[in-house]
């Protein structure tokens, strides 16, 4: 289980806490800008001048450190707080942020001996390029440092959203699932509470809507029960993105919907960030609609949408192919952590 980290800007309140974690010269002499010795006014002049791409890390609130990820990536933890994943989960967190930007790669410095950060780029999939040679102000002298270089690519393959709860495994969608998606997706009972598949779709129809990546939108992350595919929940393009989602009817009833819309969720708005999500639910749809009420979206307005998997016997003469046009509730949550 991730530890609970979450990343904001960092505060001026948070002053005090930044000044005692980089009080302890174990942390401040790996970071190369810092001065030394580390001041409370020298916080609060970090924090007036922060720049976007700077988060505090936090837990239960308080700051525990922090990371940077824009043109290049750095992080510190507190002392006390070190050994427990927290920079670990806060560079999951910060780079897939980075990555929903549009960036396609992140460079990274490692002085040498610092085998506790080499371990952490490493896992977070940052691959050397090569050595240099910086000044750091702490130690008030050039120091010889490892170049790393981290890609989009490579950061999805190894960190791509991949959840466990207490029923379900929730990762990305593979080749494999296609047919057991393919199956659920196209029950009549399941299409017309959507808006984009039909019960006539084939596999090769269904196989772009449902094949798409793990770690930014467009996202769809397939739902397990005990190795079986059950369902789906994606996440589609913004502003603002819209949250999807659908289940096998044989697995209705028994909470599953609520525990994996939850679940992705939740982690959606640790990685994303977003100031608001929507979604939508067809008015005659109560379960979905109870799903988000209970995850705190709110009725924003009542939309006629057409479904491709509702048929209307008299279609309005701009819907092409006998579209229904049905009344569909779209919810909106603030998101923002």
């Amino acid at each position: 289980m991730h530890p609970p980290v979450a990343l904001t800007r960092p505060w001026p309140e948070d002053a005090d806490d930044i000044a005692a974690a980089l009080a302890d010269w174990d942390v401040v002499r790996w970071l190369t800008t810092l001065p030394w010795p580390y001041s409370t006014d020298d916080a609060r002049e970090f924090i007036a001048a922060a720049g976007l791409d700077e988060h505090a890390i936090r837990q239960d609130g308080r700051l525990v450190g922090m990371v940077q990820a824009g043109r290049v990536f750095g992080i510190w933890v507190a002392p006390d707080q070190q050994g427990q994943g927290i920079g670990r989960r806060a560079g999951v967190l910060a780079l897939s942020r980075l990555f929903l930007s549009g960036a396609s790669e992140v460079h990274a410095h490692c002085l040498v001996g610092n085998d506790r950060s080499a371990r952490l780029l490493a896992w977070l999939g940052f691959q050397p390029c090569g050595r240099t040679v910086l000044q750091s102000r702490p130690l008030r002298a050039d120091v010889q440092a490892d170049m790393l270089r981290l890609d989009r690519n490579t950061f999805q393959q190894r960190h791509s959203i991949a959840l466990t709860t207490p029923r379900l495994r929730i990762d990305a969608v593979t080749p494999d699932d296609l047919p057991a998606l393919h199956r659920i997706v196209t029950q009549p009972d399941v299409a017309r509470m959507l808006l984009r598949y039909d019960p006539a779709m084939t596999l090769d129809d269904v196989q772009p809507l449902l094949l798409q990546g793990a770690l930014v939108p467009p996202l769809r992350l397939a739902v397990r029960q005990q190795g079986q595919v059950i369902g789906i929940v994606g996440l589609s393009e913004g502003p603002p993105p819209r949250l999807n989602y659908f289940l096998d009817p044989a697995h209705a009833g028994q909470g599953l919907g609520q525990e994996m819309v939850a679940a992705v969720f939740a982690e959606l708005v640790a990685r994303l960030d977003p100031s608001e999500v929507l979604a939508g639910a067809f008015v005659d749809n109560d379960a979905s609609r109870k799903i988000l009420k209970n995850l705190g979206f709110r009725r924003g307005e009542d939309l006629e949408l057409q479904s491709l998997g509702r048929a209307s016997p008299r279609p309005p003469p701009s819907i092409a192919g006998g579209l229904g046009c049905w009344a569909s509730r779209r919810f909106r949550a603030a998101a923002a952590g």
